[in-house]
């Protein structure tokens, strides 16, 4: 599937969609892997956000024909 990332300077074919928190816990980053190579897609003031971010890529990619996600900015977010 292929995601556009939140700051819209990657677009990328990925095959798993991951959320991490930062160190503190004060954020959450939607990965499109774990490790050094990891390309942050998204990044969320809370878990919950991060949550329902997923849920929609999971719905996006169950009801539309289109292959491409747009990550929605934080603030857009609503839980």
């Amino acid at each position: 599937m292929w995601i556009r990332s939140q700051d819209r300077r990657a677009l990328l074919n990925v095959n798993q969609v991951l959320i991490s928190p930062s160190v503190d816990g004060s954020i959450y980053y939607i990965n499109d892997s774990l490790g050094e190579e990891s390309n942050v897609l998204g990044v969320y003031s809370t878990e919950e956000k991060a949550l329902k971010v997923l849920n929609d890529i999971q719905e996006f990619n169950e009801c539309t024909y289109s292959e491409m996600f747009q990550m929605p900015q934080d603030e857009d977010v609503r839980v």
